[in-house]
């Protein structure tokens, strides 16, 4: 037996606090599916940095021309303002040892705040743009806006587009093998809360990593 069910939301799903489906769509709760999480850093009109933990994106591309695509950017916040007025940001990727520490940046963000030194990173100049680097991250992607666009009419989200300008990848990172370059020290994975569809109890989600399984042959 499966469960079906269309995008409206059945009354056995509840939200676990007030306006939690108004940002976050029901159906992400019962799909739970798993996403790649890191640390976005841009400039505030101050000058002073700017970091906020994200997820919810994608990354792909064609030859020389490489892209990053978040798609739930709120547009009252730090990051959203600032990569429309400077046109750039900075994807940074920790292991999932740094996790206290981004989730630092979600309550240290007051105007007057650097937020990567508030959160207890080092804070690094990028190579290609004027927005900082976190130090501590063993891959970094240097962006520039293309577009932006509404997640659907309405919407309190952006889908932000950027286009890489520049890579900075740790040596051991940029020289393991597939074996070695993910696993509990690489990328983190934020493992959603789900919500049973039939009862609505809330299970608990986590952070997590990749475990290799097979090697695959070219």
């Amino acid at each position: 037996m499966s469960f079906e069910h269309s995008n409206n939301q059945p009354e056995s799903v509840q939200e676990d606090w007030e306006g939690q489906y108004k940002i976050f769509s029901w159906l992400a709760s019962v799909t739970a599916i798993p996403h790649v999480i890191f640390m976005v850093t841009t400039r505030k009109e101050n000058g002073l940095p700017n970091a906020a933990l994200q997820g919810w994106s994608c990354f792909a591309g064609e030859g020389d021309d490489y892209y990053v695509i978040m798609t739930t950017l709120m547009t009252h916040k730090h990051t959203y303002r600032n990569i429309l007025r400077t046109g750039e940001f900075c994807i940074n990727f920790l292991p999932g040892g740094y996790v206290d520490q981004c989730k630092q940046s979600i309550c240290l963000n007051d105007d007057d705040t650097d937020e990567i030194t508030a959160s207890g990173f080092t804070l690094e100049r990028s190579h290609t743009i004027n927005a900082p680097r976190i130090q501590e991250s063993f891959l970094k992607l240097e962006c520039q806006l293309e577009w932006e666009k509404e997640l659907h009419p309405g919407s309190r989200c952006r889908m932000i587009c950027g286009k890489v300008r520049h890579i900075s990848a740790s040596d051991d990172f940029a020289r393991s093998a597939v074996t070695g370059r993910y696993g509990k020290d690489s990328f983190m994975f934020h493992l959603m809360a789900m919500k049973d569809p039939y009862t609505g109890e809330r299970l608990s989600g986590g952070i997590g990593h990749i475990e290799l399984t097979r090697e695959m042959e070219l």
